[in-house]
């Protein structure tokens, strides 16, 4: 299953904390074998939740060097076989956590985005089959801006997570504009609070949102700081089954998020066909 995380707004909703969860909810619980990627270079990344701090951009300090890991490396490989990518060929390209059960494919040298781009989205079809055959769930930070790689993500993922907020213009932005994604979504409020105006009862009734298909995260600070830290598997490690009590809202709504993710199957093919006019 192909799943990208996607929101309207950059940096406001809590899309890369959010997947980084899921992807390692399902690894360490569900003991299922996940890979995850995004199509952009953020301050804030997969890499960085997952990397303690004090080892950042650990993948540049091997021996054989950065351009024998990674996205880009990996697409290479595929472009040059005759027949399909070998699974080794991904596990020397990704960085494994969780008893090799959750791996990442970081970015190679970052020299032209555009170029990266447009690799991304010509090569994405043929990724997107190679990894499903070695993994169970295909994780996708999907950027937050209109480019030919995210269009692609959004046209091929078999369900768009949409990350929202309470702010009325991020709301009304995305649901006048890209509602077309509404039958393969879900949608997360994050950094919710209960207190605001834009409650998510009142959410749901004027975006006429099913139950079912929106949840609110609220903000966590635990999650938050081992965001920071990068340590947001040990943090999923010791609190979703017994949450502590300052995490424990955060934790019951990521678990009614997940199973719903999860558990999700498109009612319409048609929509998947649609894809993402909008971009």
């Amino acid at each position: 299953m192909k799943i990208a995380f996607w929101s309207n707004v950059r940096g406001q909703c809590g899309t890369t904390l959010n997947l980084t969860c899921m992807a390692a909810i399902q690894a360490i619980f569900d003991k299922k074998r996940v890979v995850l990627m995004e199509n952009h270079d953020h301050l804030t990344s997969i890499e960085t939740c997952l990397v303690k701090s004090g080892s950042p951009y650990f993948v540049k300090e091997y021996t054989y060097g950065y351009n024998e890991y990674g996205l880009e490396n990996l697409m290479r490989k595929m472009e040059n076989a005759n027949s399909g990518v070998e699974e080794r060929w991904i596990r020397q390209c990704a960085v494994g956590f969780v008893h090799n059960r959750l791996f990442y494919l970081p970015h190679g040298y970052l020299k032209n985005r555009d170029l990266l781009d447009y690799q991304f989205s010509k090569n994405l079809a043929n990724l997107f089959r190679e990894l499903e055959k070695c993994f169970d769930t295909v994780y996708i930070d999907t950027f937050a801006a209109e480019s030919l790689s995210t269009k692609t993500i959004i046209e091929n993922a078999d369900l768009v997570v949409v990350n929202l907020n309470q702010n009325n213009n991020v709301l009304n932005q995305f649901f006048n504009n890209f509602s077309i994604l509404r039958n393969k979504a879900i949608f997360l409020l994050g950094n919710y609070h209960s207190c605001g105006s834009n409650t998510l009862a009142e959410i749901k009734r004027r975006y006429q949102i099913a139950d079912g298909r929106i949840f609110a995260i609220p903000f966590c600070m635990e999650a938050a700081e081992a965001e920071s830290d990068g340590s947001i598997t040990s943090f999923i490690g010791r609190n979703y089954l017994e949450p502590s009590i300052g995490n424990r809202e955060f934790i019951n709504e990521l678990r009614k998020a997940y199973s719903a993710i999860i558990n999700y199957s498109s009612s319409s093919s048609e929509a998947a066909e649609c894809g993402f006019k909008r971009m």
